[in-house]
């Protein structure tokens, strides 16, 4: 009993010096947070996001005690990676990628914990059960990334999904005399309830080129914005087609007959790979279950009938 209590005394203490640090250093960047999120909702081609973003205070605290702790676990090698992943996963916070590093961090943490606790209560805190722990730490560290690269395939395919209706609906609005940027703005309200995530970046775009951008860079950081081959490709063929004045309609009308086709291959290459992929659950989980049921019955039989014969007994 003295170990429990002990045990609860040193993660009360924990607790408090945790709860202490988050709240000083949250105190220390309160101004520097609200001078960069004024400068950020200041800059009208990001004000949608911050609309869409407005955390009450209690939320907004948190994420800054994540921020204020993730500058312990950031790595200056890995910022841009994952930075550029925040970024396609429409994570465009300016302190985004010191709060992902901070819930890298206290996962890795947290996670250990209640093992570490159960070990000690029973006293097999052995070479083992430490290992065990370091490994589901380290579970806890690369969680948060894993879950991240799925946040952004699947905005990434939601994209590329969206792009041959949207390449087509470019085409009906510049074959009837709309300039590139009335395109975008009534390209992105026409795909507003279908594809949210095309939405938006439309919309980042469209705000780019009212502050002053070039046609090119709005562009081009539309491409760089969301990862996307596909979009990437359309917006080099779009800068390509203004610089060498051929008709954009025309070559966006060949560009979507193009993404049709490749859409339709990367499906009949998920066809052909399904066969190889099925053969691990068919033979480990399905063949298993049908020889149990099928040759179950005759195996009862045999054995009733074999046995009292090789033991010359009758059952």
């Amino acid at each position: 009993m003295g170990g429990i209590y002990l045990l609860l005394w040193v993660a009360v203490f924990l607790a408090a010096v945790l709860l202490t640090y988050g709240a000083s250093m949250a105190y220390d960047n309160r101004q520097k947070l609200k001078k960069r999120m004024n400068e950020v909702e200041a800059a009208p081609a990001v004000a949608i996001f911050h609309q869409q973003e407005a955390f009450n205070p209690k939320i907004k605290r948190i994420m800054a005690w994540f921020s204020s702790f993730g500058k312990f676990s950031l790595k200056n090698t890995e910022e841009t990676t994952i930075q550029k992943m925040l970024i396609h996963a429409n994570f465009r916070n300016p302190t985004a990628l010191t709060i992902f590093y901070g819930f890298k961090g206290l996962m890795a943490l947290v996670l250990p914990i209640p093992v570490i606790l159960f070990f000690i209560v029973r006293g097999q805190l052995t070479l083992v059960p430490l290992l065990v722990t370091v490994v589901i730490g380290y579970i806890g560290y690369s969680l948060p990334q894993y879950l991240l690269g799925r946040l952004v395939r699947r905005r990434q395919d939601k994209i590329d999904r969206a792009l041959p209706d949207v390449i087509d609906l470019f085409i009906i609005c510049m074959e009837a005399g709309l300039s590139l940027q009335p395109t975008l703005n009534r390209v992105s309200d026409e795909i507003r309830d279908v594809c949210q995530e095309f939405y938006q970046e439309l919309q980042i775009t469209a705000g780019e080129m009212r502050t002053g951008i070039t046609r090119d860079t709005a562009l081009r950081n539309l491409g760089k914005r969301t990862g996307v081959e596909s979009l990437q490709s359309l917006v080099t063929l779009m800068i390509q087609s203004e610089k060498l004045g051929t008709s954009l309609a025309q070559s966006l009308r060949a560009h979507a007959d193009f993404s049709r086709v490749q859409r339709t291959l990367r499906a009949e290459e998920m066809a052909q790979k399904l066969p190889v992929k099925i053969v691990v659950p068919l033979v480990f989980f399905i063949l298993p279950a049908m020889f149990i049921v099928i040759i179950g019955p005759g195996a009862i039989q045999m054995g009733k009938t074999l046995i009292p014969l090789l033991y010359g007994t009758v059952i």
